[in-house]
């Protein structure tokens, strides 16, 4: 997994902020923080939680031009069946949860809303993409934030995209607009075809 991850300068219209990938072995355990439960997939998607792994590898990138200010991009591998199984999870919680609750590193319980964003993905076997959104209030000054998650299948693998931009609530609707996570489409078929070929090599 990590040896198909771009390096700097490999990846177009992005810089690379990891000087190596980080990398993990084995499924990851959930914090079981959110409400309800059977929304905890999008969550651990979206705070890169892959429970049912064989191996993950994750960078930091951030694109040249505007885009949100933090994006990770992180390939995962599965055992046979575990990876449609994973989109197949995230599909369902985002039919039942148009709305969740998870606790922030403060003990304090953040309220989201979720949208399934209906944008077709023009790469890999399958795909799930969403968008959350919540705002915090710390010592009176407000924000929001808004996490594009994108997961697309390629084979027993899957490669995905968190895109996290957070901007103050003062800014009025239609600048907020502005500051949305959007696809990158090139971004994801490049990455999906260096994940599939991967699998081959």
């Amino acid at each position: 997994m990590a040896a198909a991850l771009p390096e700097q300068g490999a990846l177009p219209g992005y810089s690379v902020n990891n000087s190596a990938p980080e990398t993990t072995t084995g499924g990851d355990k959930s914090d079981q923080s959110v409400r309800p439960a059977a929304c905890q997939p999008l969550e651990d998607a979206r705070s890169g939680v892959f429970a049912d792994s064989a191996a993950t590898a994750w960078i930091h990138i951030s694109a040249s031009k505007f885009a949100p200010p933090d994006e990770t991009l992180t390939f995962t591998s599965y055992r046979s069946g575990a990876a449609g199984a994973h989109l197949a999870s995230l599909d369902k919680a985002l039919a039942a949860c148009p709305s969740l609750s998870f606790q922030n590193r403060y003990g304090d319980r953040v309220s989201v809303d979720v949208e399934r964003v209906k944008d077709e993905v023009s790469a890999g076997d399958a795909s799930v993409s969403f968008r959350m959104h919540w705002t915090l209030n710390i010592d009176g000054f407000k924000s929001d934030t808004y996490d594009l998650v994108t997961t697309v299948r390629s084979g027993e693998a899957t490669i995905t995209v968190v895109s996290d931009s957070i901007v103050g609530s003062q800014l009025s609707d239609a600048k907020k607009r502005a500051f949305l996570p959007k696809l990158d489409q090139q971004l994801l078929k490049r990455q999906a075809d260096a994940l599939g070929a991967a699998q081959h090599n």
